[in-house]
């Protein structure tokens, strides 16, 4: 029993170290933003387009899950895989650090080895997180410790990384993420992972095999839809940054204080999540009522004119975003077939980041143009209103689906 209880509080620690590392490396995505739009001269639509190339390998996470299920390390398909990726990471940053300038492919090149190094971390720690979570009916509480501390780092990098965007040079903000994976590379030591059994032949058809019996069913394809609709919010992004700065004229110290406030929020609604997760019934009624309430929500930028409005978005969106994002993942893990669930959890979360990059490019596209022809305001109310919508047409979809 106390081994148990040994075992489970090393997986909750190795959970919470590698997404608050992941979530601090917001201190310098930040920096990032300004190096594009200051450094590199970048207009909204070109800075979408350098994020989408700089995170496609979020889009293609279900490829990296495949290697964590199929391609066992010494026996061993998480820790070992984890402890590589979070090193990758760190090298890119380095790099990155030790570059004598910045320009557009080789600042490219670099930070898509550090999503590279991401991925490949967190499908293995979700391929984990599944397994175990399985066996001891916990997939929601520790998907809650996933997003949780993802929103309690904002709250340390949403000022800090403002702070070192308005202070400090390129070099040093990446140097600090350089630092940011080590420590849980060094907490997965001491976690025990699954001896595969059969050897990496053995694992890889299991994984292929559970992986097309996930995709044959439709409520994968149904929850897939479901998500990306809900999920496709084009004001979020590179068009809301050029908003604040250009329109609002906010300063990097505020805009940090806006992702601090909205971690925050964030992490206190997935805590009263993990809480409430014993329910089964949650994720599926929080589900059904997302989309219409962020359809509502919304409406809600029309009112986005200024600092204070701007805050109160930010803690609401915070909290209500994360309650609602924590019941889909939820959702999505439980649909998760045995021996590949690395992949077909990945194929999920992929779900969400082809909605976030694909909202992103549309947003950073069109805020330019719609600004140009009818103002700021215009181009942001009409792109939250656009996301709204995107929302109430997952509807049907989610209906269909058995999880619902």
């Amino acid at each position: 029993m106390a081994e148990a209880r040994d075992a489970r509080a090393r997986l909750y620690a190795l959970f919470a170290v590698n997404y608050f590392a992941q979530g601090l490396a917001g201190l310098a995505y930040e920096s990032v933003d300004y190096l594009l739009k200051d450094r590199l001269r970048l207009g909204s639509a070109a800075a979408a387009l350098f994020v989408t190339w700089m995170t496609l390998p979020l889009t293609l996470k279900p490829l990296f899950g495949l290697v964590s299920d199929g391609l066992p390390w010494n026996g061993r398909r998480r820790v070992p895989h984890l402890i590589a990726a979070c090193g990758l990471s760190s090298a890119a940053w380095l790099a990155l650090a030790l570059s004598r300038g910045y320009d557009y492919k080789t600042t490219l090149a670099w930070l898509t080895i550090v999503n590279v190094g991401t991925v490949l971390a967190d499908a293995a720690c979700e391929g984990l997180m599944i397994e175990r979570g399985r066996e001891i009916e916990s997939t929601g509480p520790f998907q809650a410790v996933k997003v949780g501390m993802l929103y309690v780092s904002l709250v340390v990098s949403g000022l800090g990384g403002g702070w070192l965007a308005a202070r400090a040079d390129y070099r040093m903000v990446f140097l600090i993420a350089a630092l940011l994976p080590l420590p849980a590379a060094a907490v997965a030591l001491g976690v025990d992972d699954e001896v595969v059994v059969g050897g990496a032949r053995a694992a890889a058809a299991r994984g292929f095999s559970a992986l097309r019996q996930a995709a044959s069913r439709p409520g994968f394809w149904l929850i897939s839809g479901s998500v990306f609709l809900w999920s496709f919010s084009p004001f979020l992004g590179i068009a809301e940054f050029y908003y604040q700065t250009r329109a609002l004229k906010l300063s990097p110290l505020f805009i940090g204080a806006l992702t601090t406030a909205s971690g925050a929020a964030g992490a206190l609604a997935a805590s009263a999540f993990a809480r409430a997760s014993a329910d089964r019934s949650l994720s599926p009624r929080l589900a059904r009522l997302s989309i219409p309430a962020s359809a509502v929500l919304s409406a809600l930028y029309l009112f986005y004119v200024g600092p204070r409005s701007a805050m109160a978005l930010a803690v609401i969106f915070g909290a209500v975003g994360v309650a609602f994002r924590l019941a889909w993942i939820d959702l999505c893990a439980r649909a998760c077939p045995p021996g590949a669930e690395a992949a077909t959890f990945a194929a999920f979360m992929a779900v969400f980041n082809l909605a976030a990059a694909a909202s992103n490019m549309a947003g950073g596209a069109l805020y330019d143009r719609l600004a140009a022809a009818r103002g700021d305001y215009f181009a942001m109310a009409a792109l939250g209103l656009a996301g709204g919508a995107c929302s109430l047409a997952a509807w049907p979809l989610a209906r269909r689906a058995a999880v619902l």
